[in-house]
């Protein structure tokens, strides 16, 4: 075979080569894990879904989320979207109220804020491309939207006052609308006191009667506690349905009068006293 022939030969096999690999689509590679500390951007919505297909973005741009915790799932859990809800929260068991708030410089903080945990999964693609972690955001509310940040969280909270935070409702609270705003209009916002887990992850639903008698005996003494010297101290109750037990909504949640909580914190918080103005020396 003549040397020209080879070379022709040479150069269809290759062509048709380079058609049969053209031809195949590779595995999508796995991303790296979430780290720590990373932000996003995602709208309120995102807090009841399984996953976010948010980018990274710098903290110091606009973000209404940042993580704090990571962990990897075991290959055994499968696709989050058709793991069961039981499943998911006990994956998220470590995703606390006081992790959050040790990961925002606030450990001992009591009262309620309207900081909050989004747990998010791989979406399908994700996982099928071998990405096996599962992470929780901390947003900021701000009614019915996440509150946009340009710093990390751990510095606003650091650079406010810490009744910056404090949840309240715009009106007198009820079940279906317990949306987390600031409290800037004293005399119809309601101010949450207690946000308490009334059972496990996992717990059986202990009943309707249970669930409310405990709930408000636990609001009573919390309108008692921050009674502001009423006669008549208001105190409002929520408390959780099987259905949302078994969502991971267990906490009994209690609030007072905005102006009722502020009467009772300057009762305990007395302004100090002003010095005497100085007289000249005769």
């Amino acid at each position: 075979m003549s040397r020209s022939r080879t070379a022709a030969r040479l150069t269809g096999l290759a062509a048709l080569a380079g058609l049969v690999i053209a031809g195949l689509t590779a595995p999508p590679a796995a991303a790296a894990e979430p780290a720590v500390g990373t932000c996003y951007s995602y709208k309120k919505s995102t807090l009841g879904d399984v996953s976010s297909t948010a980018a990274p973005v710098a903290c110091t741009a606009k973000h209404t989320a940042e993580t704090y915790y990571v962990r990897t799932l075991p290959e055994s859990f499968g696709i989050p979207a058709k793991a069961s809800t039981a499943k998911r929260l006990s994956a998220a068991e470590p995703c606390t109220v006081k992790a959050m708030n040790a990961y925002l410089g606030i450990p001992d903080r009591k009262l309620p804020s309207r900081f909050q945990t989004a747990v998010l999964f791989p979406t399908k693609a994700e996982w099928e491309a071998g990405e096996r972690w599962m992470r929780c955001d901390v947003v900021l509310q701000g009614g019915t939207a996440l509150v946009n940040l340009t710093k990390p969280a751990a510095e606003v909270v650091a650079g406010a006052p810490s009744e910056q935070f404090d949840f309240c409702t715009p009106g007198t609270p009820n079940a279906k609308n317990t949306s987390a705003f600031p409290c800037n209009k004293p005399k119809k916002n309601w101010i949450k006191v207690l946000d308490k887990d009334l059972g496990q992850p996992g717990s059986k639903f202990p009943g309707t009667r249970n669930v409310e008698r405990r709930t408000r005996s636990l609001c009573k003494a919390q309108g008692k506690a921050w009674n502001g010297k009423e006669k008549y101290p208001g105190w409002w109750a929520i408390w959780p349905t099987s259905k949302g037990w078994r969502e991971g909504r267990r906490s009994a949640e209690c609030f007072v009068p905005y102006l009722q909580y502020q009467a009772e914190l300057a009762q305990r918080n007395p302004a100090p006293a002003e010095p005497p103005a100085e007289t000249p020396a005769s």
